[in-house]
């Protein structure tokens, strides 16, 4: 399978006004992860299925990745993508799509680096920029097997390997 792991663009700061679950994107932040969904476009990157947090700053990336691919098929809000989002929940996700071939996921930090960092078989924490697209291959039904790194794209440029840094 290969899984396409997207944290969601920037959005407003924290406040005590909004709720968490309703920031949104900031203007920069939309037209940054456009130019990064644009790249993806013209790769030819198109999943399955897109599924996201349910959290508006999710939603809204996850929209603007569909329309920028030109995705045909309903984005699919999943709970298990908010806050607290593991290995599990990703397993219940796979189940819901009737594991797919390529899969997009769309979700927040910290849990997005865990799972990748996870899914690799690293002991080393990471970090995704906002905005940022991993993709790996790997085997659902094979939890022991890691997961192969294919690439990254942040900030609308694709990056090869992985950096030194632990910070994607």
């Amino acid at each position: 399978m290969r899984l396409y792991v997207i944290r969601h663009a920037q959005a407003i700061e924290r406040s005590p006004r909004v709720r968490e679950e309703d920031r949104w994107l900031t203007p920069a932040g939309r037209e940054e992860f456009r130019r990064t969904a644009g790249l993806l476009a013209k790769r030819g990157i198109v999943p399955d299925w897109i599924v996201t947090s349910p959290l508006v700053r999710a939603v809204q990336t996850a929209d603007i990745f569909a329309e920028a691919i030109g995705f045909q098929g309903e984005l699919m809000v999943a709970p298990e993508l908010g806050p607290g989002f593991g290995t599990e929940g990703l397993q219940r996700v796979i189940t819901a799509c009737g594991m797919p071939r390529r899969l997009a996921v769309v979700g927040h930090e910290p849990d997005l680096g865990e799972l990748v960092a996870s899914l690799l078989g690293s002991n080393e924490p990471l970090s995704l920029r906002k905005g940022s697209v991993v993709a790996l291959t790997f085997d659902p039904a094979d939890t022991a097997a890691p997961a192969l790194f294919r690439w990254l794209v942040c900030r609308g440029k694709r990056v090869t390997g992985m950096p030194k840094d632990g910070v994607l």
